[in-house]
């Protein structure tokens, strides 16, 4: 959907209002980062497990992270419930992977990822450890703040 000023309905842009795992689908999104170089929209395909490239005026994404039929897992490739991803000005790309509590990190154009922060599979209330990380977001000098929701804290990592 696109805000249009002066109106109150939105424009579709990604998505066939049909939840599933086919490239022309999304299913549950829980997060969408605006890419302004690739003018595409980078989107938490939630419950497919996956993180997409919708870019926009096409017609079907492109999969960025996890698994293209939609499984979950917990392997460098696999995402389990992804709710948020950002991008850092690299183009490299972070992504709160809720269920397997950790934040995955893909080196732009790559797919497989590296555990920066949590402990795949193991929730933890430790200062290492992650439950159930929902939000990221990185801050100019690529610092990344976690919403650790079931810790009931705010984490700061250190640039990767």
């Amino acid at each position: 959907m696109r805000y249009l000023s002066g109106t109150s309905a939105g424009t579709l842009v990604a998505g066939n209002n049909s939840a599933g795992t086919g490239n022309t689908q999304l299913w549950q999104p829980t997060s969408v980062y605006f890419d302004s170089p690739t003018n595409s929209l980078l989107i938490a395909n939630t419950y497919a497990h996956n993180i997409v490239r919708w870019v926009l005026g096409d017609s079907c994404w492109t999969l960025v992270a996890g698994n293209l039929n939609g499984s979950s897992g917990n392997t460098f490739r696999e995402l389990q419930y992804p709710r948020t991803v950002t991008l850092d000005p690299m183009g490299n790309v972070y992504v709160a992977d809720t269920v397997n509590h950790r934040i995955q990190f893909f080196l732009n154009g790559e797919t497989n990822g590296t555990t920066i922060a949590g402990h795949t599979g193991s929730p933890a209330r430790n200062a290492t450890g992650l439950f159930y990380p929902s939000k990221i977001v990185l801050d100019s000098q690529l610092y990344l703040y976690v919403a650790d929701t079931d810790n009931q804290r705010i984490q700061k990592f250190l640039q990767y």
